[in-house]
């Protein structure tokens, strides 16, 4: 897929998070097409009628402004009948102590018999006037003198502290009395010279403070009302602008189209940017990690991630922080641009693959034209009746390819064993002749990935090895594979002109080869996977006994638990 067809692909899926879509009749967006074109890019999912945006608004509202409010109104009349009550109690002992010191209660608890016979009339006449519910004049043993039940004077007051009155202190309390539960006070009627008479009691009852509660209630009802339908209100117009907002799509459909997108977004190989107005507002993991920046919030200036800006078109290489890259550029017609990075050093590896795929191509190829060759020449041969030359020939063949059998016999697994093999092939097309060490031998118990390590060095090792040496004079490669007490040795050796000096130093790092631009892939995953294992790749020049100098590429694998 090339750039520009990926770059469409990248906009089709972030339309839905950088295109602001203008709602309204008529408009993309509106209830009458903005789901049109949306519903044939995204399968959005489904979400009954019910559940819609707003009335979960609504409801959300609603079931919390109730689920503040009740605890609160029960706060607020716990609070409002606490007062009432005290604002009663203290009522009751003020005007208790008013009544105690009335000259007709003292003079009738005193013994004048006249204001004996006439108090309670003047006490029902007082509590009248007062609003209680009743005042209640007693003797030192609690016997009423007065009483709004005229049956219930000369009786012993009811419910209560009856001690204090006597040492001259006076008690608001709420009990059980004869006319019902009540708030009220007991205050000593004392005569001139302080000697405690009596005492005199002014109270009201419960439920007239349950009335006077309930008539709070009610007035502050309609405020609390108004505050109820106020908070409807606003949480419909919240909710008609959220789904305005939302293209009226439903969260569901909108947390779905985002799962996609970010599927899509994720599953992409290549690095994708979303830049607006000089500002990158989508940027999926890959490009990420091809730009070499850390995880941070969205937006950031491009300029902070790509000091040059915007590349001018489409496949531009790029080199960023040290990292080869090749860039495109796609506008969206809508004042943003979607950039995508791709590693230019593995799209240099794809075309080296490619490459090798075509030389083996070319090589079957060519051992097909040496078979048909040998083939015709076996069976002229044989027409001619020479089958002496004819059998000659075949064992001459057939010797040849034992000895390869031979020389990577003991080698093993047979993966690595069919790669010596192969290269074997890949020398007679070169022109070099590759010799296998006889000490080349495997042990058993070398763990999978200690052998992964080996087949990828010994692939890339020889092949280096190969087209270093070919096209000179008497080219040759060998190859040892062996164990010692320390761990496995690799080691291959060519006849070519050596690592050029001012590469010495890098030469097994990414993108760095003696044989141009679009190389130094191979060497780079063979270090690569070395160091995750503690194993050792160097390179150096040595001489043999013979005087010939070879390029020697040497990887040392440490003994492990497996090994």
């Amino acid at each position: 897929m090339n750039t520009t067809r990926r770059a469409a692909v990248c906009h089709t899926a972030v339309t839905m998070s950088v295109q602001r879509v203008p709602s309204g009749p008529g408009r993309p967006g509106s209830p009458a097409d903005g789901l049109g074109p949306l519903a044939r890019e995204v399968a959005l999912p489904h979400t009954p009628r019910l559940l819609r945006v707003r009335s979960r608004l609504f409801l959300s509202t609603l079931g919390a402004f109730l689920l503040l409010a009740v605890p609160l109104l029960g706060l607020v009349s716990q609070g409002v009948y606490g007062g009432i009550h005290r604002s009663f109690a203290e009522r009751s002992l003020r005007e208790s102590r008013l009544v105690a010191a009335l000259p007709p209660v003292v003079a009738a608890l005193s013994g004048n018999a006249a204001e004996r016979a006439t108090v309670n009339t003047v006490m029902n006449t007082y509590r009248e006037l007062l609003g209680a519910d009743y005042v209640v004049v007693t003797d030192r043993r609690t016997r009423r003198l007065t009483h709004p039940e005229p049956s219930r004077i000369g009786e012993p007051m009811a419910g209560g502290d009856f001690t204090a009155f006597l040492a001259g202190r006076s008690v608001t309390e709420t009990v059980q009395g004869t006319l019902g539960r009540s708030v009220r006070s007991k205050v000593p009627v004392v005569d001139g010279r302080g000697e405690v008479l009596g005492l005199a009691s002014v109270g009201f009852l419960l439920p007239r403070l349950r009335d006077v509660f309930r008539d709070v209630l009610w007035a502050a009802l309609p405020w609390y009302l108004g505050a109820l339908a106020l908070a409807l209100g606003l949480s419909l117009l919240l909710a008609r602008r959220a789904q305005r907002e939302m293209l009226n799509l439903e969260p569901e459909q909108i947390a779905g189209g985002l799962l996609h997108y970010r599927t899509v977004m994720n599953a992409l190989e290549e690095g994708v940017l979303v830049v607006r107005g000089g500002l990158v507002y989508v940027m999926n993991p890959q490009a990420r990690a091809l730009l070499g920046v850390p995880a941070q919030e969205l937006p950031v200036p491009l300029s902070t991630l790509l000091p040059g800006g915007l590349p001018g078109g489409a496949d531009v290489p790029l080199d960023v922080r040290g990292r080869p890259l090749l860039a495109g550029v796609q506008d969206t017609g809508d004042g943003a641009q979607v950039l995508t990075l791709r590693d230019l050093a593995r799209v240099r590896a794809l075309a080296d693959e490619l490459t090798q795929s075509r030389r083996y191509a070319e090589l079957l190829r060519a051992q097909t034209h040496e078979f048909t060759n040998r083939l015709h020449t076996l069976a002229g041969l044989l027409h001619l009746g020479e089958t002496r030359e004819a059998l000659a020939l075949i064992h001459a063949q057939a010797e040849r390819h034992a000895a390869h059998a031979d020389a990577v016999a003991r080698v093993r697994p047979l993966r690595l064993a069919a790669l010596l093999l192969g290269k074997f092939d890949r020398a007679a097309e070169l022109g070099v002749a590759l010799t296998v060490d006889p000490l080349t031998a495997m042990p058993a118990g070398v763990p999978p990935a200690t052998l992964d390590l080996l087949e990828l060095a010994a692939g890339n090792l020889l092949e280096n090895a190969l087209e270093a040496a070919a096209g000179s004079s008497g080219a040759q490669v060998h190859v040892l594979i062996a164990a010692d007490p320390e761990g496995l040795v690799l080691e291959v050796r060519d006849s070519g002109p050596g690592v050029p000096p001012e590469l010495a130093a890098t030469v097994t790092r990414r993108g760095v080869s003696s044989r141009g631009a679009g190389r130094g892939v191979g060497l780079a995953l063979v270090q690569a996977r070395a160091d995750a294992q503690g194993a050792d790749l160097t390179h150096d020049r040595v001489t043999d006994v013979a005087g010939r100098t070879w390029t020697r590429f040497t990887l040392d694998v440490p003994a492990g638990d497996g090994a």
